[in-house]
């Protein structure tokens, strides 16, 4: 895998002005209170229907359970609705949802709570009401990381190709991936999910460019190697994670991962040498995550550039000889997989694979000297 180089530039300036704008708005929607003191409580359980759910208020938050599902719709001092939020149907066992529903359990009676289970259904229901109205934002402004302003500028560091896979469009259609989940997170070992990083969702520096067939691949997952996670009001925190998966942006994690030809339709990412064994586990995880061994079409592509590389390889070695001649063809063998290793070169890190582990000292020498 190759590492992405920005070079320290930026994305265009009316871009990032739109951006920031809509990051204001969700940080003004992380401030919302939903307190005790400020509103009024109702508790419905056993309700069959949505509609069901009490229609108007004022200062009011209403918590339901419609057919088992929790539902939280919250009037604000002019009667509006500013929260209705409904418990996915395949929500996880941490989930605010759930949390709420396990308090409510046998205490769906508000004349028998107790002030300090009142004060909980506020705080999930503070929270519940935040990831709501973050979620209506970024649904709402979700064009922005596609708007041809980003996405193009990011295409162009890499000359098109996948930061992923280094596949142009040829294999599957280009996405703008957030590599830190925007909605929830997931662990594709323990199933275990949490809320998504909602305050980096405009934040180019979190982007990258992926193939399509592995951005759905990786979805939501993001494992981390220990329990270490950011928070929206500590930016260094993101620096003190640890996530499994390889970031393309980290040129010495980047070059964990290398390639191997098994046939003629077969060349596949693999451990690069000499990686620990804590590299080895996150590269092993980030290819499963990512499915980069998992369409026939890419490791195909992979195989043709590589037997390209062996045909210059082979070009090199049969050029043998003091003659003039055998150093010209030698030299255009030198060229070609020059050209193949190029930063901006489709599967260049395919090539360099290759010739480290195909070719003779003195060729990868001439290759790769600056």
């Amino acid at each position: 895998m190759r590492g992405i180089r920005t070079n320290g530039q930026t994305p265009p300036a009316d871009w990032l002005e739109d951006a920031q704008h809509v990051t204001d708005e969700l940080y003004a929607a992380e401030r919302t209170t939903v307190t005790s003191s400020a509103f009024r409580l109702e508790l419905l359980p056993s309700l069959s229907r949505v509609s069901d759910v009490t229609q108007t208020g004022s200062a009011l938050v209403v918590v339901a359970d419609v057919n088992g599902k929790i539902h939280v719709r919250v009037f604000d001092n002019t009667g509006s609705i500013l929260v209705d939020a409904s418990q996915p149907k395949n929500d996880h066992k941490k989930s605010w949802y759930v949390q709420l529903a396990n308090l409510l359990t046998s205490n769906w009676d508000q004349s028998k709570l107790k002030l300090l289970e009142v004060k909980e259904i506020f705080r999930l229901c503070e929270i519940i009401s935040r990831r709501y109205l973050t979620a209506a934002i970024i649904e709402k402004n979700k064009k922005l990381w596609t708007d041809d302003r980003v996405r193009n500028w990011m295409l162009g560091l890499f000359n098109n190709k996948c930061w992923y896979s280094e596949a142009q469009d040829s294999v599957s259609s280009i996405h703008v991936d957030h590599f830190r989940p925007k909605g929830c997170v997931s662990d594709d070992h323990t199933a275990d999910m949490s809320d998504g990083y909602w305050w980096l969702a405009f934040n180019w520096k979190k982007y990258r460019i992926g193939g399509q067939l592995l951005n759905v691949k990786k979805s939501d997952v993001f494992p981390f190697t220990d329990l270490t996670r950011a928070t929206h009001d500590d930016p260094p925190s993101l620096e003190k994670e640890c996530p499994v998966l390889i970031d393309p942006l980290v040129e010495a994690e980047a070059r964990l991962i290398s390639y191997e030809w098994r046939d003629e339709e077969n060349c596949v990412a693999v451990r690069s040498g000499d990686v620990t064994p804590e590299q080895a586990l996150r590269v092993d995880r980030t290819i499963e995550i990512l499915g980069l061994n998992r369409l026939p079409r890419l490791n195909e592509k992979r195989a043709q550039f590589w037997d390209k590389c062996k045909l210059a390889i082979a070009d090199y070695k049969g050029a043998n000889g003091p003659s003039c001649f055998a150093k010209i063809e030698q030299a255009k063998a030198t060229a070609t997989l020059k050209g193949m290793i190029k930063y901006e070169a489709e599967f260049s890190s395919v090539a360099e694979a290759c010739v480290w582990k195909t070719a003779p000292k003195p060729l990868s020498s001439a290759v790769f000297a600056q």
